[in-house]
């Protein structure tokens, strides 16, 4: 409880910038491991020679409650794609994100962080070149809104700790009941659970450049979007939307403190999965699985808008 979380956006891949934001977590798995190689099999003994010590690969996640401000960086970690609107001059804006179109740079595809971890450990550790390689948003009854953020990073430092300053207002997150699922542009309240996954598939990439860290990050296959969830299993209809892979808008809204606001909007929303079998006695529910589709005439697979007090992210 002692320790901390911050970020800054950095101009260049690798370059660690000074924590200016900072989040309130409720758990980080963010750490280092090494690779190793052997160079000996055939050395006439019984014991295990001795192995080397390989790349250092940085990588792990965070979970936090939605707060509308930290939610706004993970959302441009994710997508590196934002525009900005004003909604109110000098307090309100809102950003706009939509599927990835363009990478940061060469071998980056995302927008770069740099992180910083504070265990109370004395030292803080300093994550440099950090891209959002997996975001997911999860949602259910007596819950914020659940993220959970991935994270793949070039370099790890130990610096002395920053004074952290977190979001004064609003202090609450996103929560369940404020939020309302439409689809095919109707209310929906059947669903009980829902997922949703942003996975930008990276792969960090050694060299022979003098180095034991990543030179450069890839993608290993497209964006990928997918949603996933718990329906109220009363009739068919959604079931028979599965059977037929019949396309649907599938959208969700919610607010904190009246200005603050969040809309999901997938144009193409198709069910890859839908299980409603019955378990015992009890009442059914279905699980489902689903994904979001291209849709060409918005050059978008999901929009995402974010209404806060930034104007950056």
């Amino acid at each position: 409880h002692l320790g901390y979380f911050g970020y800054a956006k950095e101009v260049s891949w690798g370059t660690a910038i000074a924590a200016t934001d900072y989040a309130e977590l409720l758990s980080e798995t963010i750490g280092t491991t090494i690779d190793r190689f052997a160079t000996r099999n055939i050395y006439s003994g019984f014991y295990e020679p001795d192995d080397y010590d390989g790349a250092r690969r940085h990588a792990g996640g965070i979970v936090l409650a939605a707060n509308p401000i930290p939610l706004g960086m993970l959302l441009r970690g994710a997508f590196n794609n934002c525009s900005v609107s004003v909604v109110t001059s000098g307090t309100l804006h809102t950003s706009n994100f939509t599927s990835t179109r363009s990478e940061f740079a060469d071998g980056v595809p995302t927008q770069p962080y740099t992180l910083e971890v504070s265990r109370d450990v004395g030292s803080a550790h300093q994550y440099a070149g950090a891209l959002l390689n997996r975001l997911q948003l999860a949602l259910a009854p007596n819950q914020d809104l659940r993220v959970t953020a991935d994270w793949l990073t070039q370099g790890r430092l130990l610096i002395a700790k920053s004074t952290p300053t977190f979001p004064g207002y609003p202090v609450d997150p996103f929560a369940f009941a404020t939020c309302s699922v439409q689809l095919a542009g109707a209310a929906n309240t059947r669903f009980e659970a829902l997922n949703l996954t942003i996975d930008n598939q990276l792969e960090g990439i050694l060299a022979l450049n003098n180095s034991n860290i990543i030179a450069r990050v890839r993608r290993s296959n497209p964006q990928q979007i997918r949603i996933s969830g718990t329906l109220d299993f009363i009739d068919v209809t959604e079931q028979q939307d599965f059977i037929n892979q019949t396309e649907r808008v599938l959208k969700f809204t919610m607010t904190v403190a009246n200005s603050f606001a969040l809309v999901v909007d997938i144009p193409r929303f198709v069910y890859t999965a839908h299980a409603g079998n019955m378990s015992g006695r009890g009442r059914t529910t279905a699980t489902f699985e689903g994904m979001a589709r291209y849709l060409a005439s918005s050059l978008t697979a999901i929009g995402v808008q974010l209404t806060n007090t930034r104007s950056n992210h």
